[in-house]
């Protein structure tokens, strides 16, 4: 049987196509990783390439496991399918020594006890909050190969909004700093692998000839995702040759935050006039009802729209709750009856905007004794920052209660930091205000239901939800951040808190924020397959003033 037979027509034409500059416009659940390991299968069938010499390239170990397993299944081996940072790393412990005649820098694992140093030798007294943004900023402008005194001019001129609540001056010289930090201890990032591999192959054209004697045919999946850096290395290990086939969504694109753009993906052509396009748009994955709401959702920027080779199925819902608890309290419940009726929890996720909306529905699914596991975030009462409002708690001696449970809360986490208003800047300062918050808004709920409570009695019950909370289970409902769903798919989703604020979300203040967070709502449908659910509440507590408004992204949708 022929490789290419099991492709539909749109993945053979690209399949086919395994000579000079490739570009592959992928929509969600058409088949990309199908097609591009069909593609060097063929490729490696036909005499064009040689395994040993091709190298696929990827994002996530997770993906670059699955692209090796379908290779493997199709008989190919010999091929390097990594990550841009495993491929990178490799090449420069090989050639660091042969190079500097000395040993490659330590690969730090974080930033964050580096930054700390710096931002004290910069006089800056930070807390933890803030070491992670500045943490964060750093990163950004390596993986836009800015130095500090480009990334300050960057920001000053509007080019970008400052990721932390820090002067942009100050965030030079802390990047600086944090510079010299790492070269005094000998030790370097993961930008730096990157970056510093870059340069010796910038500079060093016997090194640059070696890699590109080993790799000469190259596949990039999720192109949509590069960074300057990648982009970088990639230009150097290609050469003047142009055997590179790109494959990307740039309806998919939703980490502009940490350096990626899909402007590669979108200009490919700008770098190669020749290049030929193809398109995947049959989606495999969703039925004709999800795909109608997906292409709603993303109009004018879809690269791709997207067909459903699936037919028609089971109408998409979108439910108005008068609040948050309920919203929870009646997905939890829908939950049990889609178990009841036969659908493996593993098969069911539930996504949302920020992992702060995962407390009410982990606890009205650990009420339920329904199994959940959460993917890229740790469970509400894990977080370091609730672990350390809680020990606060257990340690207040509360006297009188007058005003209420709330009001002894608020005064507790007052001192940790938490204010009535969330914090204008800075990412991590907002998703740990987001944690208290949800801290806080649950005393108003058990004060609101026990009046004559004490504080006693409410740690109490946030002892009974964290034990009540089910450990992470092989079949267990799937509890993410749309982030972190980004590449999965489950049977039935449920989109939660699409609200004004939550999604788009409030700090999403320019244009290009607020159509990210348009692509992030249309990653979010695209997970499902067979039943999709979207919902939003109009007041966080059942007491509280319906103050809240649908989010603009689902006016149009006509469901």
């Amino acid at each position: 049987m022929s490789i290419l037979s099991a492709l539909d027509s749109q993945q053979r034409a690209a399949a086919e196509c395994v000579s000079g500059p490739v570009v592959i416009y992928a929509g969600a659940g058409t088949g990309k990783t199908r097609t591009i390991t069909h593609r060097i299968a063929h490729g490696v069938a036909s005499g064009v390439y040689e395994p040993t010499q091709t190298l696929a390239v990827t994002f996530t170990t997770r993906a670059a496991g699955e692209l090796r397993s379908r290779l493997n299944t199709l008989g190919v081996s010999g091929v390097q399918v990594r990550t841009f940072h495993s491929a990178a790393l490799r090449q420069l412990r090989y050639f660091y020594g042969q190079v500097f005649d000395k040993q490659m820098p330590t690969l730090i694992p974080s930033k964050l006890r580096f930054v700390s140093d710096a931002a004290n030798l910069c006089g800056l007294g930070a807390g933890q909050d803030t070491i992670r943004d500045l943490a964060s900023e750093i990163e950004w402008a390596k993986v836009n190969i800015m130095s500090p005194s480009t990334y300050r001019e960057h920001v000053l001129a509007g080019k970008r909004t400052n990721g932390s609540d820090v002067a942009p001056e100050l965030v030079a010289k802390v990047y600086e700093a944090y510079l010299s930090v790492l070269d005094d201890s000998n030790a370097m990032d993961f930008e730096d692998v990157l970056l510093n591999m870059t340069a010796i192959m910038a500079n060093f054209p016997d090194v640059a000839d070696q890699v590109r004697r080993q790799y000469r045919y190259f596949t990039v999946d999720e192109f949509q995702d590069v960074s300057p850096a990648q982009f970088e290395l990639l230009t150097l290990w290609l050469g003047n040759r142009r055997d590179l086939c790109v494959v990307g969504d740039p309806a998919q694109t939703i980490y502009s935050f940490s350096g990626a753009t899909s402007d590669y993906l979108t200009n490919f052509t700008s770098h190669f006039a020749d290049a030929s396009h193809f398109e995947l748009g049959n989606s495999y994955r969703s039925t004709a009802p999800i795909i109608r709401v997906a292409n709603a959702i993303i109009g004018r920027q879809a690269s791709v729209e997207l067909t459903s080779t699936r037919g028609e199925g089971q109408v998409v819902t979108l439910q108005k709750y008068a609040h948050d608890e309920l919203e929870a309290a009646q997905v939890a419940d829908r939950i049990s009856e889609l178990i009841t009726q036969g659908t493996a929890p593993r098969d069911i996720a539930v996504l949302f905007r920020v992992n702060s909306q995962s407390a009410l529905i982990e606890a009205e699914l650990g009420n339920r004794g329904v199994a959940y596991t959460l993917r890229g975030a740790e469970r509400f009462f894990d977080r370091p920052e609730v672990k350390g409002a809680v020990l606060n708690l257990r340690a207040t001696s509360a006297g009188s209660i007058d005003n209420g449970v709330g009001a002894v809360v608020r005064d507790v986490l007052s001192g940790l930091g938490w204010k009535k208003a969330m914090p204008d800047a800075g990412r991590s300062a907002q998703e740990t205000w987001e944690s208290l918050n949800t801290l806080v808004d649950l005393a108003d709920d058990y004060q609101h239901t026990h009046p004559d409570g004490s504080l006693r009695d409410f740690i109490a019950m946030l002892d009974a939800r964290n034990d009540m909370e089910h450990a992470p289970t092989a079949n267990a409902v799937t509890l993410a951040s749309i982030h972190a769903a980004k590449g999965l798919e489950w049977n039935a989703v449920f989109v939660i808190g699409l609200s004004e604020g939550l999604l788009p979300i409030n700090r999403a203040k320019t244009p290009a924020a607020h159509l990210e967070e348009r692509r992030l709502f249309y990653v979010a449908v695209t997970r499902a397959k067979d039943q999709l659910f979207l919902s939003w509440s109009q007041a966080r507590h059942s007491d509280g003033k319906a103050h809240r408004t649908a989010s603009p992204f689902l006016t149009d949708l006509k469901l």
